[in-house]
């Protein structure tokens, strides 16, 4: 006759299968934050590639402007978009480049793939009804310094802003196209195809505007880029990313890499090492080890 398994074996057997599923899960969440890492990569090199094609065929990189003197055709707004086109209206930069990503039909309310970064736990295709968001944004060093990067905004300006290549002074592979900042978990702020620059454009070091005040209180000034999650609105302040090693950054060359947290308070002159990076105008030296 066969003799089954005892209490004391079944419990050794459970214990043991307790501890390997214990040095399995670690191993796990890592292998999952790696693949989210690479998406997110992934979705920032075919923006940085979709505006380097924008560069080659219009002469300088996308920026926020107003139509006509943008790139999309007045009145050619796809069919069902939430907003017309008109003479006037607000054109953003990822908007611009729409068509170099395969998405020139997609309407102001969708949600984009290539827009989201799977690390956040929201997915990366959260939205609301009237608008999908962007984790991907252009940058500026600082509210003293606007229209400083390589993405900007003339929507305000009586000519037209366009930066090519030759006017990038610390040189296209040292100067930042664009990083992450997740939307604001309100809904309110983070669209793609936003008639405001802030939705698409930030500054690496900030301040308590657009958001004033969370769910602990008034914001920290200055804001500058950290690790976080989206229940923290005050980090839509400035840059910011869900994952702790760093910033994935796509520059002006095409190329993508992490910048260490520790880069937005690194002294470089007068400035961080994160404002110099995202600054066009100047050209300080850059430590090789960012």
């Amino acid at each position: 006759m066969r003799r089954g398994f005892t209490l004391i074996e079944l419990l050794v057997v459970i214990a043991i299968i307790a501890v390997l599923m214990g040095l399995l899960l670690p191993a796990i969440q890592k292998v999952r934050a790696l693949a989210s890492n690479s998406q997110c990569q992934s979705n920032q090199k075919t923006l940085g590639l979709a505006t380097q094609q924008f560069h080659g065929a219009m002469g300088y990189f996308p920026r926020n402007t107003v139509r006509p003197r943008g790139v999309t055709r007045i009145g050619g707004e796809p069919a069902g978009n939430l907003n017309a086109w008109k003479s006037g209206s607000y054109e953003g930069w990822i908007r611009e480049i729409a068509p170099y990503f395969e998405q020139g039909q997609a309407r102001t309310q969708d949600a984009l793939r290539v827009l989201g970064c799977p690390a956040d736990p929201r997915g990366p295709t959260y939205s609301i009804p009237t608008y999908g968001f962007t984790w991907y944004v252009g940058v500026y060093p600082n509210k003293a310094a606007v229209n400083d990067g390589v993405i900007v905004d003339d929507s305000t300006l009586h000519d037209p802003l366009k930066v090519k290549n030759d006017q990038i002074a610390g040189g296209a592979s040292n100067t930042i196209l664009m990083t992450e900042r997740p939307p604001a978990t309100d809904g309110l702020h983070g669209w793609w195809d936003s008639p405001w620059a802030g939705d698409d454009i930030a500054p690496i070091r900030g301040d308590r505007n657009p958001i004033s005040s969370g769910k602990s209180g008034n914001c920290p000034d200055v804001a500058i880029p950290t690790y976080g999650n989206p229940t923290n609105e005050c980090l839509y302040n400035s840059v910011w990313s869900n994952h702790t090693a760093g910033l994935n950054t796509c520059f002006s060359d095409g190329s993508v890499r992490m910048l260490r947290y520790t880069a937005a308070n690194r002294s470089l002159g007068t400035r961080s090492l994160m404002e110099a990076l995202s600054s066009r105008s100047r050209s300080e030296p850059v430590p090789a080890d960012y």
